[in-house]
């Protein structure tokens, strides 16, 4: 039944999609599952400038928090960082994911405003440590695990303090001094740096959504690409190589503008972010290099998968790319590491480098990736194209065929002689349907009924006359020719 053939139809499309959806979800998912379990694997740097108890506080409340869920601090000496600019050019170049530092002399001051007087009244605890972390990193992440875990040591530092050194500070407080005793209840604090801060709000979708929207961009212009190019006939009126060309000029002019135009919405809600023109233009090339390959790769795939097939190729690439951007790859199980390969994370790496404005020590790796990509994207478009011009010649050639023996038919029908009917048959219906000599007209009122009976008359006449040898001979035949006769007289009269 037909409507058994649907009902079981729609349950595999819908099973088809739920295991599309249920499989690209539980990959995504995936990515940052136990994710707050693998907060070691963010390595900070420790130099201690002060050397005496507001360093051993710090180290004391690294030792107590030190767990798998909080960042690793790896403790290096002064000499190999000897001020703080060494330390914030080691965090822009991504060799720690952020550093902590003690002021030099932050003990001695401490000591100092304590004992109550000008420098109670001029101390601040924020001099006693400074973190450096880098936001442009993956925000949200820097936002929630690097600048929390600051949080957590400033506070467990304070209360390391207190217990190393609190009860010999009460012992020399200015207990008369109000300022001595704020600084006895708030002795160690933290100022922070960050190296490039993201104020705006929109920062959260920098690693998530931007990256899916050139894909679905280049989809639904491909669709509509390939349907102008079929209502056109692009590849019936055109050479291959001229096709080509046009479509090739038509990927390019289009990712460009839609790369300058997802780079324009990101600099319109900027807020008070500090970014220059130069790298509005660098992002904008880096887009459209992105896009291009899009285009390429799904391009290819148009042409190659059935129509059905590609939204689930298209949904399952989207989720891949923003599996890679998502979350640092330090955080995330070792599986996921593939997504170096893709695209979408060598982009964002290059756009972070851009965006944080210093040198950039894995663009010898991101940079090729793209390159790759795009050389490849390049050969399965011309491959494809190759592939629509060969299946339209084809198609052509079947129509072409099909329309000549159309043709051919429909001149057999219109001729007697190929349709099985002799000429000399074709003749006899001919004269028979001529009026004979001498008879006189039929009156008009009368006129068609009788031609029509005259026609049938003589046309059975003139084929039972026109082949008298390929009649066997018998009673049969001898009767129905009496009576042909017969009723062409009764006709003529």
């Amino acid at each position: 039944m037909p409507l058994r053939k649907f009902f079981a139809a729609t349950a595999v499309a819908a099973v088809a999609v739920l295991l599309l959806l249920l499989l690209n979800l539980a990959y995504l998912y995936g990515s940052v599952y136990h994710q707050t379990e693998r907060g070691a694997a963010f390595h900070i740097l420790l130099v201690d400038y002060d050397g005496e108890v507001v360093g051993r506080s710090l180290s004391s409340a690294y030792q107590h928090l030190k767990s798998p869920s909080f960042p690793t601090l790896f403790t290096q000496p002064p000499s190999q960082y000897p001020t703080s600019d060494t330390i914030i050019h080691a965090v822009r170049n991504r060799q720690y994911w952020a550093a902590i530092f003690t002021s030099p002399g932050a003990s001695q001051k401490l000591s100092a405003a304590l004992q109550g007087g000008p420098a109670a009244t001029t101390y601040n605890s924020t001099d006693a440590l400074t973190y450096v972390w880098n936001e442009v990193r993956y925000p949200a992440t820097a936002d929630s695990v690097i600048e929390r875990s600051f949080a957590l040591l400033v506070a467990a530092t304070r209360v390391a303090y207190n217990s190393i050194n609190g009860t010999q500070a009460l012992t020399t407080l200015a207990q008369n001094d109000p300022a001595a005793v704020q600084v006895y209840l708030d002795p160690i604090d933290a100022g922070s740096i960050n190296v490039n801060s993201m104020p705006q709000g929109a920062k959260v979708f920098y690693n998530t959504i931007s990256m899916a929207m050139p894909i679905l961009q280049q989809f639904f212009f491909i669709l509509a690409l390939n349907g102008m190019s079929a209502r056109f006939r692009l590849y019936d009126d055109l050479p291959p190589k001229t096709s080509g060309a046009v479509r090739a000029a038509v990927s390019a002019v289009y990712t460009f503008v839609g790369a300058l135009c997802m780079t324009g919405y990101i600099w319109a809600f900027r807020e008070n972010w500090p970014v220059h023109g130069y790298q509005f233009m660098e992002t904008w090339m880096v887009l459209w290099l992105l896009m291009h390959i899009y285009f390429c790769i799904i391009d290819a795939a148009a042409s190659i998968l059935p129509q059905p097939a590609l939204p689930f190729f298209i949904v399952t690439w989207i989720f891949l790319n923003i599996s890679a951007t998502i979350s640092p790859f330090e955080i995330t199980p070792g599986f996921y590491r593939w997504g170096y390969a893709l695209p979408a994370y060598s982009t964002y790496e290059i756009l972070t480098y851009i965006w944080s404005d210093g040198p950039a020590p894995e663009l010898h790796r991101a940079l090729p990736i793209l390159f790759a990509w795009w050389l490849l994207g390049l050969a399965c478009a011309i491959l494809a194209h190759r592939r629509r011009c060969r299946l339209t010649l084809n198609a052509a050639g079947s129509q072409s065929s099909s329309s000549k023996a159309e043709k051919a038919f429909r001149v057999e029908e219109q001729n007697p002689k190929r349709m099985g009917v002799s000429s000399s048959e074709e003749k006899s219906i001919n004269a028979a349907e001529e009026p004979a000599l001498g008879e006189p007209k039929q009156q008009p009122g009368n006129e068609r009924c009788s031609n029509t009976q005259e026609r049938d008359t003589r046309t059975a006449e003139a084929i039972a006359s026109s082949e008298p040898e390929q009649r066997p001979d018998g009673p049969d035949n001898t009767l129905q020719t009496a009576e042909a006769t017969s009723a062409t007289r009764e006709g003529k009269s």
